[in-house]
């Protein structure tokens, strides 16, 4: 009867063991297609895809700090931290030049109408000669 309940007892815990580590790598692994994922997709990232992938992050490396990992492992997971903060750097520099890019044509045009609005236009000045 000890016996058996040994076996069983041995059993359970080798279970338990077994299915922390498979979640152990399923929180890494998840983490691994969501960079990777994301570093496709981040091109065509509305502020709304990104709020949703910023929450959806938070909550993996939420996960991921629930278990203990080698030293390998957590050299993978600060890798691909670092490669999602420069996914995401590399999205807000795109976006900020755009945005100056656009600004600048903006200021272009009313420097252009308040000059010609101030001296009048070309053709306004040729028919007055």
């Amino acid at each position: 009867m000890k016996r058996i309940l040994s076996i069983s007892m041995t059993a359970l815990l080798c279970i338990i063991v077994l299915t922390a580590c498979d979640k152990k790598q399923h929180a890494l692994d998840n983490l691994i297609v969501f960079v990777e994922e994301t570093e496709k997709k981040a091109p065509k990232f509305t502020n709304e895809d990104w709020e949703n992938a910023d929450k959806e992050y938070n909550e993996l490396i939420t996960e991921i700090g629930k278990y203990e990992y080698s030293r390998d492992e957590a050299n993978q997971i600060s890798e691909l931290k670092g490669k999602y903060a420069g996914i995401k750097t590399k999205n807000n520099v795109k976006k900020i030049i755009e945005d100056l890019d656009k600004a600048v044509q903006e200021v272009k045009g009313a420097i252009d109408g308040f000059t010609e609005g101030l001296i009048g236009s070309k053709k306004n000045q040729e028919e007055q000669e």
